[in-house]
């Protein structure tokens, strides 16, 4: 134990070390700090960004009724140019600078349907008759009616969120001001996903974080009505929570939903920590000790336990450091680090601390642990008396909810994070519903040559185009072979016939030598050696767009196309990738985890049959997870990919402070089975209840979400952790008892 002064030097360097590095932390919940960047849809997603435009736009959609078009193309004009001089915006695309190729004399020529000049002289039946003779304008920028517009707002690549939340209020702030919002009905697109998701997570964590804090220091009170005890052990909570949280600058990582969840689980396991020392310098004040001789002998008596209680902690989130996801990798790292962390600041720097201010004034409301001490006694006289009936009925009732495992489905869908209601959903359903879905996958072809623009090439993009239009909830295909069709019809007066691919390699030259526009180099590199095809889909979910990537390549396939001549990216199929990642991630993590923690049991008992019993009661946390998921339908993805690994390094804990209070008991004491049992109940059973009921009511904080990762990991972990303490009060005795009983003097 470190001396007053020690501790608190200690404590002041971690503090200025947190300080410094969180100035440095970057928060960011952009959809790339999910991808691994060595995942090949990243890597070319990177390429296609270099060169040509970004799919994370934010997509506006705006109803305008018959007799306000002019005051609406006045409104969406001066927006436009007011955010123009935005330094973060790349560009605009909207009705005003579509490229409309129409036939002129003897050629063809790139012109505006609304020219932004001439607002004043719109036409409504001219228009109309524009609209609906051009071939692509009405697929995103107006729909045939002209009652719908779209805008797509292109940002420079910005990987920090709150740099993207302060361009989207500066977005609607000039909305604001030019009249153009009383227009809007939708706002979508992975740029408004992410910055949803941000603002829904700080506004949750600026309630869960203090309730979690509060309720950490009212449960201690309550528990051991000691002021001093309660405000160092509080004033500790928060610090451990703001350190970890610094490991993310430290280490430079990002900090977005996953690591958000880091605070939360911390204060959880130091309190949970706090309440097992303090409950055993209860027991030695009430034993006669002073202060300082009940915190010291405490310290030792639980420091053994607590060490292996950590490790094994620890254990369950390093696993997750095995994930290819990189939040998922980080938060694992960082949460193990900070398990560490906890047991040295409650073993080694609050005791000193505690020592100094603290008069020893300690007491507990008797009835509380009357009820606690019935209820502890109760369960495990049950387990005692009768150890095979009720590892009967608990493997029935197991084997029997196990049925709902074979429910849970892995899929991931961003937009079912949010409430059905929320703007997100509404704004998606309302963009499908007029155009097209905003989920992109983009195919990249390069040659080395000018074959990409050659009669055979571009006609093989057309039959790949028919046949993706086939697939079911495949929204729109586009690519620079559309354009090239559209020059072609234009060239030849905009007849029917025309609407195809120009019949010679030297046409398509001629054709991409005149043309004055710059739509097509959103999908035709300069140098003609790399084409880009967009591909528009109505779904969300992992597994659908997954589905549709796979008849994507059989039609690729079909038409003479390997893998290796083509390139798949987008934010879509970057989705999907991620989705496959994180079934094998849970497996690994939890296989690890359980691995490991079998290890450190086995070490610290130097008994494979201890080690063994120990683990069953600690495997249940993992089959209570997946049961509940079945039960409620709630999927295996990013948000719950780590929860069995966590729960199992957590559930663990009370585990093992009993099981070596009653080695302690039974070796050392040399107590008979029965009473070694009871006085290790005696001793620890409150504690274990008390620390259960602190972490479940910490995670069940988060159940009142909206935000349903937040929900999910909340109640996931709730009713692992509850499991655990009951596994922990009726499996672990009557192991324990069919074990040890032939030992018994």
């Amino acid at each position: 134990m470190y001396s007053f002064k020690q501790s608190l030097t200690i404590i002041l360097l971690l503090c200025a070390f947190a300080g410094y590095f969180l100035s440095k932390l970057n928060i960011s919940n952009t959809p790339s700090t999910y991808i691994p960047p060595t995942l090949d849809s990243f890597k070319l997603n990177s390429k296609i960004l270099e060169e040509f435009n970004n799919d994370e736009a934010l997509v506006f959609l705006f109803r305008v009724e018959n007799k306000e078009h002019i005051q609406f193309l006045n409104r969406l004009n001066k927006f436009i140019t007011s955010i123009e001089d935005l330094e973060l915006i790349k560009g605009t695309n909207s009705i005003f600078n579509y490229e409309s190729i129409r036939s002129v004399d003897g050629g063809f020529e790139t012109t505006k349907i609304i020219n932004q000049d001439e607002i004043q002289k719109f036409n409504f039946e001219k228009t109309k008759k524009l609209v609906r003779t051009d071939k692509f304008v009405k697929d995103f920028y107006v729909n045939q009616d002209l009652s719908v517009f779209g805008l797509l707002i292109e940002p420079k690549y910005i990987n920090d969120s709150i740099v993207r939340l302060k361009l989207e209020a500066d977005i609607f702030r000039f909305m604001g001001e030019t009249g153009l919002i009383d227009y809007k009905i939708a706002y979508g697109g992975e740029f408004s996903v992410d910055t949803a998701q941000y603002r829904e997570l700080n506004s949750m964590m600026a309630v869960v974080v203090p309730v979690t804090f509060l309720i950490g220091c009212l449960l201690l009170f309550f528990l051991f009505q000691s002021l001093p005890a309660v405000f160092i052990g509080t004033i500790f909570n928060g610090l451990v929570a703001v350190i970890v949280i610094s490991l993310f600058g430290f280490f430079g990582w990002p900090y977005n939903m996953l690591s958000a969840m880091i605070p939360t689980l911390m204060m959880a396991l130091c309190i949970a920590f706090v309440v097992h020392l303090y409950n055993s310098i209860l027991l030695e004040i009430e034993c006669g000790n002073k202060i300082e001789d009940a915190i010291k002998k405490s310290v030792i008596k639980i420091k053994k336990p607590s060490f292996f209680s950590a490790l094994t902690t620890s254990a369950g989130l390093f696993s997750l450091s095995i994930s290819e996801i990189p939040p998922i990798r980080s938060v694992g790292i960082v949460g193990g680090i900070g398990v560490i962390v906890i047991y040295i600041f409650v073993l080694y720097l609050l005791p000193p601390i505690l020592i100094k201010f603290d008069k020893g004034h300690w007491k507990q409301n008797v009835k509380i642990r009357n009820l606690l001490n019935f209820i502890v006694d109760k369960l495990v006289k049950i387990s005692m008396n009768s150890p095979v009936k009720v590892l009967i009925v608990f493997s029935l009732l197991t084997v029997g909810f196990s049925a709902f495992i074979l429910r849970v489905e892995s899929e991931s869908n961003i937009r079912k994070f949010f409430h059905p209601e929320h703007e997100v959903n509404v704004s998606s359903d309302i963009i499908k519903k007029e155009f097209v879905g905003p989920t992109v996958i983009n195919l990249l072809f390069e040659s080395p040559d000018k074959s990409l623009v050659s009669v055979n090439f571009n006609k093989k993009i057309e039959a790949i185009k028919k046949s993706f239009l086939k697939i079911s909830n495949l929204g729109r295909v586009f690519s620079a072979t559309d354009i090239i069709k559209q020059i072609n019809w234009a060239f030849n007066e905009e007849k029917p016939d025309y609407f195809s691919i120009p019949k010679s390699d030297e046409l398509i030259a001629q054709y991409l030598l005149v043309y004055d526009g710059e739509d097509l180099f959103d999908f035709l590199s300069n140098d003609h050696k790399r084409f880009k095809m967009t591909v528009n889909v109505n779904v969300d979910g992992a597994n659908e767009i997954e589905a549709i990537i796979k008849e994507m390549e059989i039609v690729l396939k079909q038409e003479g196309f390997e893998k290796k001549d083509y390139g798949m990216a987008g934010t879509g199929k970057m989705f999907s990738d991620q989705e496959n990642l994180i079934m094998d991630d849970i497996l690994k993590s939890v296989s690890v985890s359980i691995i490991g923690i079998f290890v450190i049991m086995l070490f610290l008992w130097r008994s494979l049959a201890s080690a063994f019993y120990c683990m069953l009661p600690n495997i249940s946390p993992v089959l209570a997870m997946f049961i509940t998921m079945g039960i409620f339908d709630i999927w295996l993805d990013i948000g719950t990919a780590m929860i069995a690994s966590v729960t199992v390094g957590i559930a663990v804990d009370d585990t093992i402070h009993v099981f070596q209070g009653f080695l302690s008991n039974f070796n050392d004491k040399k107590l008979k089975l029965r009473d070694a049992l009871a006085l290790t109940y005696n001793e620890s059973g409150r504690a274990i209840i008390i620390t259960t009921l602190i972490l479940a009511s910490q995670f069940g904080i988060l159940i009142v979400t909206d935000f349903y990762p937040l929900r999910n990991f909340g109640m996931l972990t709730m009713v692992g952790i509850i499991i655990a303490l009951l596994f922990d009060l009726f499996v672990l005795p009557a192991l324990i008892v069919l074990t040890f009983r032939a030992k018994s003097p």
